[in-house]
């Protein structure tokens, strides 16, 4: 587990050595103070003219329009930036080689570089609990056990984009290529839950390929076993496959 853990400190080190991994955190932050700006501007101009202004808690953070899924749409777009080099940079520079030959296995370096990853979600999560930490100071009742169940939704998808970039980053020595790849993928599986609606079979297929749809479940306020269970079934598939795809390529180099 030391060496795991070496190996994910090593990789948030060159993330954050570069500006990349800061100009994500930025954005993602203007993004996401944008949208509780603007979401908490139509509440207040709401109640200023008298209307009712319904459950604040979920109108402002985890309905359809609340400020979580107004990320959850464009979440997909960072992932392919902060993955692309996980893997595909050690296979251009030509470092992967040195697995061969040291005691470090290949689920390690794997696991060390996917953790990584979780560990930079969990900055983004903190980004979205600061328009919580607002909300307690202007907001009466304020459910919080809602709240923390969308954003266990939000670190279990981003913990999923994370897997699928890592495996994306391990089929090319380009890191754009893998960006790429990684946006196309995701896009696929975020896109596919709004098609072929109109027929209930394709309906029940796209809504189980669907990742995103998955998190909005959570947003409603339901942990689901159903859901959990896919978010772990495709995090260790995609890690699995990365795994395989690592030790193949290190047979070819011996071979």
């Amino acid at each position: 587990m030391k060496v795991t853990w070496n190996i994910a400190k090593a990789e948030l080190q060159t993330l954050f050595f570069s500006p990349l991994a800061w100009l994500m955190l930025v954005v993602f932050g203007i993004i996401v103070f944008g949208a509780f700006n603007d979401k908490f501007d139509i509440l207040v101009r709401t109640q200023e003219l008298g209307d009712w202004i319904g459950h604040v808690t979920r109108q402002l953070y985890i309905d359809q329009n609340g400020i979580y899924a107004s990320v959850l749409e464009i979440l997909y777009f960072f992932f392919p930036l902060l993955t692309m080099g996980l893997i595909s940079r050690e296979l251009g520079s030509g470092s992967i080689k040195l697995l061969d030959s040291s005691p470090v296995s290949t689920f390690q370096v794997v696991l060390g570089k996917y953790l990584s990853m979780c560990i930079f979600s969990l900055l983004m999560v903190l980004i979205l609990f600061i328009p919580v930490v607002l909300g307690i100071f202007t907001v009466e009742h304020l459910e919080m056990k809602a709240i923390f169940t969308g954003l266990l939704g939000m670190y279990l998808l981003m913990c999923t984009y994370s897997a699928i970039g890592l495996y994306m980053s391990s089929l090319s020595t380009y890191p754009i290529v893998a960006a790429v790849g990684t946006l196309g993928v995701l896009a696929a599986l975020n896109l596919v839950g709004s098609v072929w609606q109109e027929y209930d079979f394709m309906r029940d297929i796209t809504y189980w390929l669907s990742i995103s749809g998955r998190a909005y479940q959570f947003l409603g306020g339901m942990i689901c076993s159903e859901d959990v269970l896919y978010f772990i079934i495709v995090i260790s598939l995609f890690i699995i496959l990365s795994i395989m795809r690592l030790r193949n390529g290190m047979k070819c180099r011996s071979s």
